[in-house]
């Protein structure tokens, strides 16, 4: 496993990037959705908010409940992200007060079967992850270049490595 300090700031550095989808995300954005019946990218900003508070109780309480993700909890771009950031903070600071032996205790996952809890700070980072491809995708579609997850475009990027170099010869 890895230790308490890096899962969190793994975390932390999955929410920064995250961030910085959302900050080039139009307002109107709010509420397209690419199908009636497919989240809205309001409804992803306060689901993964909702779903951290889930993960997170889901570790201290070894049960899972989802609050959902309604226009209630922040019909604005500004309030759904003062939600997220509500609960990231709150999340943050619940899993800093964790000791690091809490992180291997076995807890019920979705399925109800045991897992380490660890494994389900996994999850959680697994999952944003998941839907900030979600919101790439729908500011795509939407003709919004989301920002480069690490700063470069791919096609910044050196074409070869050292070692291919004499491979042309």
């Amino acid at each position: 496993m890895l230790s308490k300090e890096v899962l969190i700031s793994q975390f932390a550095g999955v929410r920064k990037r995250t961030l910085k989808y959302l900050q080039e995300m139009p307002a109107d954005m709010m509420d397209w959705r690419p199908a009636p019946d497919k989240f809205s990218c309001g409804d992803i900003i306060r689901h993964l908010g909702s779903t951290e508070r889930m993960f997170y109780h889901a570790i201290t309480e070894n049960e899972w409940k989802y609050t959902g993700h309604g226009p209630e909890k922040g019909e604005t771009l500004e309030a759904a992200l003062h939600y997220l950031q509500d609960c990231h903070e709150a999340v943050l600071t619940g899993l800093q007060q964790l000791e690091p032996e809490q992180f291997n205790k076995k807890v019920k996952n979705l399925l109800g079967y045991e897992v380490s809890a660890w494994r389900i700070v996994m999850a959680m980072i697994e999952h944003e992850i998941h839907h900030r491809g979600q919101l790439s995708a729908y500011m795509q579609t939407n003709q919004v270049q989301p920002p480069q997850i690490f700063g470069l475009q791919i096609e910044q990027i050196p074409t070869a490595l050292p070692d291919d170099q004499n491979r042309d010869e």
